[in-house]
C-alpha cells in the first residue's frame, strides 16, 4: 500500500491559521508486515508569513531568522503535496497526532488523502493498556524500539520515528497485517479513563462528568479524536441516557 508520512513544524497558533516553518514528507510502500520502504521524501523550511511565537521557537528552535530567506509556505507547501499525489503516495496519509494537527493544515493548502491513520490513537490505546507514562511520539519510540529519540521536533526526524513505530505497535496488539491493523486503529474505541484534552470539560475522564456535562460533550464533538466519540457514546448509553443528542456536525 502506498502511503506518506507528514509531520508540520509551524510558528505558533492554531492549526486552521498558523504559519509553516517546517514540513516533511515521506513517501513510500508499507508491507504487510507494516515495514515502511522509503521511495521518495521532501523536508524543507518555509517562511511562515510572519512572527514565530519565542514559545513555539523554545519547542523546535526554529528562529526568525533561520527561515527568512526560505520560500512562502502558502506557494512551496501546495507543490509538495501536487508530487506526492502524482506519484500516489496520497491513498493514505499518515502522522502523530495529524487528526487535529497535521492534517489540518495540509487539508489548507491542497492535501486530499483518501484514508489517514493516525498513530496516536493505537499508542494512547497502549498507554493506557499497559500503564506507560506517556503517549507522546518520543516516549512511545523510546518504549517500542529501545532506543532514545534523535533531533524530537524537527519534522524529518518525527516522520522517520512515525514510521519506526508501526511494526512494534501491530506486535503489541497481536497484529501480523497492516490492513487488519489500518482498520482497528482507524475505528473508534472506548478507552477507559480517556481525558478531554478539549472543550469545557477539558483534563476530565469521561466518567466523571456529570449527566450535563456529557451530553454537552457528546453534541459539541466536531471530529479528531475517534476513541473520544466512541468513548462518550459508551458512557452515554451505559448510564441509559434517553434521547441522544443530536451530533454537531464535523469538520
Amino acid at each position: 500500500m502506498r502511503a506518506l508520512i507528514h509531520d508540520f513544524e509551524t510558528a505558533g497558533g492554531s492549526a486552521r491559521e498558523c504559519g509553516v516553518v517546517q514540513l516533511a514528507v515521506l513517501g513510500g510502500s508499507l508491507g504487510a508486515d507494516g515495514a515502511f520502504d522509503l521511495q521518495w521524501q521532501s523536508s524543507e523550511r518555509y517562511h511562515p508569513g510572519g512572527p514565530i511565537d519565542p514559545a513555539t521557537t523554545r519547542v523546535h528552535g526554529v528562529h526568525d531568522e533561520d527561515v527568512a530567506h526560505c520560500p512562502d509556505y502558502r506557494r512551496a507547501v501546495p507543490a509538495v503535496y501536487r508530487e506526492a499525489a502524482r506519484q500516489g503516495f496520497d491513498a493514505l496519509v499518515i502522522g502523530y497526532s495529524n487528526t487535529s494537527f497535521d492534517n489540518v493544515i495540509a487539508r489548507r493548502l491542497g492535501l486530499r488523502p483518501r484514508r489517514s491513520l493516525d498513530l496516536f490513537i493505537p499508542a494512547y490505546r497502549l498507554k493506557k493498556r499497559d500503564g506507560l507514562e506517556s503517549a507522546s511520539l518520543g516516549n512511545m519510540y523510546r518504549e517500542l524500539t529501545g532506543s532514545e529519540p534523535v533531533n524530537a521536533h524537527d519534522a524529518l526526524a518525527d516522520t522517520r520515528m512515525t514510521a519506526a513505530l508501526i511494526p512494534p505497535l501491530m506486535a503489541r496488539f497481536g497484529l501480523d497485517d497492516f490492513p487488519a491493523f489500518l482498520d482497528w486503529a482507524t475505528t473508534g474505541q472506548p478507552v477507559p479513563g480517556l481525558r478531554l484534552r478539549f472543550g469545557p470539560s477539558r483534563g476530565h475522564t469521561i466518567e466523571s462528568l456529570d449527566d450535563d456535562a456529557l451530553t454537552r460533550a457528546l453534541t459539541g464533538w466536531r471530529g479528531g479524536n475517534i476513541d473520544v466519540l466512541a468513548s462518550l457514546e459508551t458512557e452515554y448509553a451505559r448510564r441509559g441516557l434517553k434521547a441522544r443528542p443530536e451530533q454537531g456536525q464535523l469538520f
